[in-house]
């Protein structure tokens, strides 16, 4: 803003009412910069819940592998101890 028109506004409404207008505007300013920072931390937490699922199904994936490994050497050891 420039200063003449903050000189006016002080000089016709009043210094309080004046300061009671700038602080709704800061805080206006304020909130929705904050409902924008939301936005963008709800975009990456999807991100990251879509990163943890296919994380989740991989290490399933590995699971039965590693599962499938240990009954085929248990095998191996019962024909290689008997």
């Amino acid at each position: 803003m420039d200063v003449d028109v903050i000189q006016t506004l002080v000089s016709s409404l009043g210094f309080p009412i004046t300061m009671v207008g700038a602080c709704g505007l800061f805080i206006w300013k304020m909130y929705q910069a904050q409902l924008n920072d939301k936005e963008r931390l709800y975009t990456e937490l999807g991100k990251a819940n879509a990163a943890n699922e296919k994380f989740a199904e991989i290490i399933s994936t590995y699971t039965v592998k590693l599962e499938s490994i240990e009954s085929k050497v248990d095998k191996i050891q019962d024909k290689v101890g008997a």
